[in-house]
């Protein structure tokens, strides 16, 4: 992906008024909220993304059980208060309304 996604992010972000994002990479599906510093981004950089809260699960782990309190992917996700990810990993996203 070109080094301006992370703007592109960003601005989207802001236009639909939420920081809540769900990024993809090849292996890893990453929910979380943006971290835009000050509420703007004019000093954002090109080539990382940050979130808070973020919440890194492998994809190829996934359980399909159709059970409504199903936890048989607990033990694959991780949290973390504070995570950059580089946006040349990046393979997808979608922001949470």
């Amino acid at each position: 992906m070109s080094k301006s996604i992370s703007k592109t992010i960003k601005k989207v972000c802001e236009k639909v008024g939420t920081n809540k994002i769900v990024i993809f990479t090849n292996h890893l599906k990453i929910d979380g909220n943006l971290y835009i510093e000050d509420g703007k981004c004019e000093e954002c950089h090109d080539d990382i993304i940050t979130l808070t809260n973020a919440l890194v699960c492998r994809l190829n782990d996934y359980c399909d059980c159709k059970e409504d309190e199903c936890n048989c992917d607990d033990y694959v996700c991780f949290k973390y208060d504070w995570l950059n990810l580089s946006i040349d990993k990046i393979t997808a996203y979608s922001v949470v309304v």
